[in-house]
Formats: structure tokens, C-alpha cells, sequence
């Protein structure tokens, strides 16, 4: 029987080193490259190559091959390497922030891909300090990525015929990472669930909508990163059998409430910080448990309209026999003087 010798530290250190960090190290991902470097002291010395974690990164996610991004990465502890670990994981809000100042300055650097191959990169920072736009903590959050009158052209095309064959397509085929990046406390997170929740048409403007969802329970809300994507023209039916290229219209994230509701920015960024500073986890099942608590959510919403719906029919019936032995009380009053 063949015999295969496992290579370890000691007989991999008789390789140079250039052969290890360009043809051996260059070739694995990020959680087999930091295991890699436990494995001897030579290996972990190679595996914390800054320019090894950088190329990986930008690989990674292509955005934040930017000036201003690689400005906010170099004041990390271990620089690529701290930002990896923080944005590769999936992130849990588990800190308690509410007594904190909400962050400034935040950066976000977003990617969008259909069937693996990216169509769309942008890097957005988000104008959050008091003495430039106060109004910003006091409104209602969203951060739109494009402009209002801007779309992007894509090779995606609607075949026509069966809309909801391709809604469940679209659902399934498209990935968005949206990190999150503070320079100030040197710390980031993917706050998408990379994968989509749910796809659905929003019947208003008739664009299909997709939803990339970090659920935050503790403060029944839903970080929501949301994908509009239509046709040059806005869908007339939902069975129209006119197929056409697809455009990506709006990119944008939002922070809401039970109700459906935008939360206000500040409350907003008290959530947001709460991600960048929560657990992280590497388990493979990430992507499927982040779309059944999304399921989950959606289900606690409808049960807290129903319940908020009897509470208010409740109310009514009260205040409607309250309103009649008034009026009961009033007559017998003025017959029987």
C-alpha cells in the first residue's frame, strides 16, 4: 500500500519561503490560512505576511480596493488580518451599547454578485458627526448607494413568461456583502446575510426587491440591505411575457422596526455599533439560520399586528360601550326629572 507523508512544520521549513507564499499560501481562504499558521512557528511567521491577508481581502471584497478604505485598514491592530477576522464571520448583536455615543464616520463598501460574478462595487461613507448634519441622527436611516436617478446596466435578463420561476431564481443567484467599516474604533462587519431572505415585486414602483437581513432580536428589529432591480421599463404585469435586460435601481440599507417602520439614525447606529462590536461565527450553516430567522421574524411580526389588532378592536368595543351608558345615563337623567 502507497505510504503519503503529511508535511509538517519541520519538513515544510526546508521549502523557501517564496515558494510557500506564492504558490501554496496564495491558494488557500481565509479560515484555512489562519489555522495554517497554527500549525509551527515558520508557518505562522509566513501566514501574517500583511500582503498575503491584503490580497486576500481585496479578493474577497473587491470594494474596498480604495483609498479611503485602505486608510481605515492600516490603522487596525494587524492591519488586513484584523479586518478579515472581523468582516469574514457572521456577526451576532450581542453588546449592550445603549448608554454609548453612536458611532461617526462610518464606511460602508459594498459588493453585489449574480452567479458568482460581480456586477456592481461601491464604497459610501456616511456623513454622521453632529456639527456637519445633526438632522441625520433625528431622521429616519437610510444609506442609498446609488444616486436617485442612477442604475446600473447588468447582464441579468428577465426569459418573460413565468415572473415567479425567475423571482425564486433571482432570490437564489444574487449576493451582496455590505461591511461595515469604523475608523475610529478600528473595527468592521459584514452586516448582510449574503445570501437573500426573500424576494418579492413591490407593487408601487413594480421592481423586484431583495432582501439581505441581519435580524437583531434583542431589539426586534431588522438591518435590512435591499437590492431593487427592474427593467428599462417598470413591470406592467406580473405575468407579462416581455422578456428585457435587467438594471440594479437602488441599493440601499435601512434599520426597521417590528412595525415596519424606519428607525430614526441614531437608534439606528446604537444597533449598528452593536454588530460591529457582537459575537462572531464560522459555522457553515450560517447562511441557511440567518433566512430561518429572518422566517422566524417575519412570523413575530405578523403575531404582534394580529395582537396589536385585537388590543385596538378591544379598545374600540370599551370606548364604544363606555360612549352608549353615557348616553344611556344622560337620557334616563333628563326623563326622569
Amino acid at each position: 500500500m502507497a505510504t503519503v507523508d503529511v508535511i509538517n512544520g519541520d519538513s515544510i521549513s526546508t521549502l523557501h519561503s517564496d515558494i510557500i507564499q506564492t504558490q501554496i499560501l496564495t491558494r488557500l481562504d481565509g479560515p484555512t490560512l489562519a489555522s495554517t499558521a497554527t500549525t509551527s512557528s515558520y508557518l505562522q511567521t509566513l501566514c501574517t505576511e500583511e500582503k498575503l491577508w491584503q490580497e486576500l481581502s481585496i479578493a474577497t471584497w473587491p470594494a474596498i480596493n480604495d483609498p479611503r478604505v485602505v486608510r481605515a485598514i492600516s490603522s487596525f491592530p494587524s492591519g488586513y488580518r484584523s479586518f478579515f477576522a472581523d468582516s469574514y464571520p457572521f456577526t451576532e448583536h450581542t453588546w449592550q451599547s445603549e448608554k454609548h455615543d453612536p458611532p461617526t464616520g462610518l464606511i460602508s463598501a459594498v459588493d453585489l454578485y449574480y452567479r458568482g460574478e460581480i456586477i456592481y462595487s461601491k464604497i459610501q461613507e456616511m456623513e454622521t458627526e453632529k456639527g456637519k448634519s445633526g438632522w441625520f441622527l433625528s431622521s429616519p436611516f437610510r444609506v442609498d448607494i446609488l444616486d436617485p436617478k442612477e442604475s446600473v446596466q447588468t447582464r441579468i435578463r428577465y426569459p418573460g413568461g413565468d415572473y415567479e420561476a425567475w423571482v425564486k431564481d433571482m432570490e437564489e443567484s444574487m449576493r451582496l456583502n455590505w461591511i461595515l467599516i469604523d475608523p475610529i474604533k478600528k473595527r468592521a462587519a459584514n452586516i448582510s446575510s449574503r445570501k437573500a431572505v426573500s424576494a418579492r415585486r413591490n407593487w408601487l414602483t413594480g421592481d423586484l426587491e431583495i432582501r439581505f437581513s441581519t435580524i437583531v432580536t434583542a431589539a426586534a428589529a431588522e438591518v435590512a440591505a435591499v437590492v431593487s432591480c427592474g427593467s428599462a421599463e417598470a413591470w406592467k404585469e406580473v405575468d407579462e411575457e416581455v422578456g428585457g435586460e435587467i438594471h440594479v435601481r437602488d441599493v440601499r440599507l435601512q434599520v426597521e422596526d417590528i412595525e415596519g417602520k424606519c428607525m430614526k439614525g441614531r437608534d439606528s447606529l446604537v444597533i449598528l455599533q452593536g454588530l460591529l462590536e457582537g459575537k462572531r461565527s464560522c459555522k457553515d450553516d450560517e447562511e441557511r439560520r440567518a433566512k430561518e430567522r429572518y422566517e422566524e421574524y417575519v412570523r413575530m411580526k405578523i403575531q404582534w399586528r394580529e395582537n396589536k389588532e385585537r388590543k385596538e378592536k378591544a379598545q374600540d368595543t370599551i370606548c364604544m360601550i363606555f360612549g352608549f351608558s353615557l348616553f344611556v345615563l344622560l337620557w334616563s337623567f333628563i326623563l326622569l326629572r
